[in-house]
C-alpha cells in the first residue's frame, strides 16, 4: 500500500481502487519533480522547511526536534512519499548533524564539575544500563527467544541518544549536574551495548570467541585515552594560543569531530562516541575561545540538527511499526515496558542516591528514553546476521517493534524533557526573587 494510501486508511478514510491509484500517481509525479529540480531549489525547500516548522512547532507549544520528525515521516516512504528517494546534500547533513547532537554534549560537560559528580554518573550509567537490559532479557526469554537474542534484544533497549540536549542547551540547563549524569550514561551505554552487540553477533555466526572480545575492549581504551588526552592537547594549542580566524577555528573544530569519528568507526564502534568525546577532549580549550564556541553551535542547530531530525522522520518506516501494533501486540509491549519502565527506575534510584529533586528524577528519565542512532544501527545489524543454517539472530517481529519504540520515544522523550526543564526554570526563577527578598543581617 502506498503512503497516501496507508495514510487514507489510518484516518478511515474509505478509498477504491481508482483513488488509490491516483494519488501513486501524483505522488510519483511530484516525487520526480522534485528530484528534477535543480540543487539549489531542492536545498532552498529544505532550508524553508528547517525555517517554517520550528516557528510554528512555538506557536503550537511543540518542541521543533518533534515537529521536524513528524514532518519527515510526513514527507518520506511512511506518509505521502513526496520526499526524493536519493537526497545526497540531506544525508551529508544529517550525518554531520548526528555527529553534532553527541559534540554538543560533550562539549558542555564542565570535567571540574563532572569530577564531583563521577560517583552519580558511574550510578546512573550502571542502573540505566543494567535494568533496561535485564527487563528486555527478562520479556525476550518470555517471548520465547534464546538466550543470545534475547541478551542482544536487552542491549538495544539498553542503549539511548540524547535526543533532548538541544532543548536542555536552549533553556541554559546544559551545564546542570543532573545533564552531564545523563550525558555521562549516554556514552557509556552506548560503548557497552555496541560491545554486547559484536559478541552476540559474533556467538552467532561463528561462535564466541574470548580473544576478539579482548581486543575490542583493548581498542575502546586505547582510544578513549587518545581521544581525551592528546586531542585536549591539540586544542588547546589550536583555539587558545593561536590568533586565527572564527573561519580557521570553526573548520579545524570540524576536522577534529571528524576524525574522532572515523577513528571511533574504525574499531567498531559508532561515530557519535567519537564526537561525543572530542567534545569533552575541546571543551576546557573553547572555554577560554568562547568565538569559535559561538560560532560552532549557531552553525549546528540552524543547519545540520534541523537537517538530522527530518532525516529520522524520512528514513522512519512508520507504517510497518504501527501495523506491528496489531500484529505482534505482545512483542511491542515486552519492548516499551522493559525500557519505559527500566529507564525511569534507574532515574528514580540515581535521583534518589544523588538527593535530586522530583522534577529532575523526572527529566533524568525523559533524556534517556529516545532509541535512534546507535539502537537502530544495532537492530539493523543483529536483523542482518545470519548463522550457518541461514536463520537470523531477530526476526520481523523485533525488527518492527524496535521501530516501533523508535518512533513512540523520539516523540515523547523531547515533549516531556521540554516540560520537565521548563518546570525546573520556572521553579528556579520562582526561588531567585523569594532569596533576594530577604533583608541581609546587620
Amino acid at each position: 500500500m502506498s503512503g497516501p494510501a496507508a495514510l487514507t486508511s489510518a484516518l478511515g478514510v474509505p478509498s477504491s481502487g481508482d483513488d488509490v491509484a491516483d494519488w501513486q500517481h501524483y505522488s510519483n509525479a511530484a516525487r520526480e519533480w522534485l528530484s528534477d529540480l535543480p540543487l539549489l531549489v531542492r536545498f532552498l525547500f529544505g532550508i524553508s522547511l528547517f525555517s517554517m516548522v520550528p516557528t510554528l512547532c512555538r506557536r503550537v507549544r511543540l518542541p521543533s526536534i518533534v515537529g521536524l520528525i513528524l514532518t519527515g515521516i510526513l514527507l518520506g516512504p511512511s506518509g505521502l512519499h513526496l520526499w526524493p528517494d536519493e537526497a545526497p546534500v540531506m544525508e551529508l547533513f544529517a550525518e554531520v548533524g548526528k555527529l553534532l547532537v553527541l559534540f554538543y554534549a560533550g562539549m558542555h560537560v564542565d570535567l571540574e564539575q563532572f569530577k564531583t559528580a563521577k560517583s552519580k554518573a558511574i550510578v546512573f550509567g550502571l542502573a540505566t544500563l543494567v535494568l533496561p537490559l535485564t527487563a528486555g532479557i527478562y520479556a525476550a526469554r518470555a517471548l520465547g527467544y534464546g538466550m543470545n537474542a534475547s541478551i542482544l534484544i536487552g542491549s538495544l533497549i539498553a542503549s539511548h541518544t540524547m535526543l533532548g540536549f538541544p532543548i536542555v542547551q536552549r533553556l541554559g540547563l546544559a551545564g546542570r549536574e543532573s545533564v552531564m549524569v545523563a550525558t555521562a550514561a549516554t556514552v557509556f551505554t552506548d560503548v557497552c551495548s555496541l560491545l554486547i552487540l559484536a559478541v552476540c553477533v559474533s556467538i552467532h555466526t561463528t561462535g564466541f570467541d574470548p580473544t576478539a572480545l579482548a581486543v575490542q575492549v583493548l581498542q575502546v581504551v586505547c582510544y578513549a585515552i587518545i581521544v581525551l588526552v592528546l586531542i585536549d592537547k591539540l586544542a588547546r594549542r589550536l583555539f587558545v594560543n593561536s590568533p586565527d580566524s572564527l573561519d580557521a577555528g570553526l573548520l579545524r573544530l570540524l576536522l577534529i569531530v571528524t576524525i574522532a569519528s572515523l577513528l571511533a568507526e574504525r574499531i567498531n564502534l559508532e561515530p557519535i562516541v567519537g564526537a561525543f568525546l572530542s567534545g569533552i577532549a575541546v571543551s576546557r580549550a573553547l572555554k577560554l575561545n568562547q568565538p569559535v564556541r559561538q560560532h560552532i553551535e549557531s552553525l549546528g542547530t540552524t543547519l545540520f540538527l534541523p537537517a538530522f531530525f527530518l532525516a529520522i522522520g524520512l528514513n522512519m518506516d512508520a507504517r510497518s511499526a504501527l501495523r506491528s501494533v496489531i500484529t505482534d501486540w505482545q512483542t511491542v509491549l515486552a519492548l516499551v515496558g522493559a525500557l519505559v519502565g527500566g529507564k525511569f527506575v534507574a532515574a528514580w534510584i540515581t535521583g534518589m542516591v544523588a538527593r535530586y529533586p522530583t522534577i529532575e528524577r523526572l527529566n533524568l528519565w525523559s533524556l534517556t528514553l529516545p532509541q535512534v542512532a546507535s539502537t537502530i544501527a544495532a537492530t539493523l545489524v543483529a536483523y542482518q546476521a545470519l548463522d550457518a543454517q541461514g536463520a537470523r539472530l531477530i526476526d520481523e517481529p523485533i525488527l518492527n517493534g524496535v521501530f516501533l519504540l523508535v518512533l513512540l520515544t523520539c516523540i515523547l522523550g523531547p515533549v516531556l524533557t521540554e516540560f520537565f526543564c521548563k518546570r525546573i526554570v520556572a521553579a528556579e526563577a520562582a526561588v531567585r526573587p523569594a532569596a533576594s527578598a530577604v533583608p541581609k543581617e546587620g
